[in-house]
């Protein structure tokens, strides 16, 4: 059986892990967000200025809603990563706590 050394080291190397995917998860919907915003600013523009078509844009900007959607859901599932770790974090300590006690 390992030694509560290795336990803690294996949790907090996981810990990282998931901390890490988190901030990786967050950046790539900072991109998407980006990204989707300009297709559909360029959408608007180019239906802006060319007077003699009918607009077109739309599936450019429901593109880009889907793509805003994606991106939230990805910076939830961080936030839930997050608050999961916390609220393990938080029940350790509380077991920590009564072995001191004992």
């Amino acid at each position: 059986m390992g030694t509560p050394t290795d336990s803690s080291s294996a949790r907090d190397r996981k810990t990282r892990k998931i901390l890490a995917d988190a901030e990786k998860r967050d950046d790539a919907a900072d991109v998407r967000d980006v990204e989707s915003d300009e297709r559909a600013e360029a959408a608007d523009l180019q239906a802006f200025l060319d007077v003699n078509e009918k607009y077109s844009g739309h599936g450019e900007r429901r593109a880009a809603a889907l793509d805003r959607t994606s991106a939230k859901s990805d910076r939830e599932a961080s936030a839930d990563d997050r608050a999961e770790l916390a609220h393990r974090d938080d029940a350790d300590a509380a077991v920590t706590e009564d072995d001191a006690a004992k």
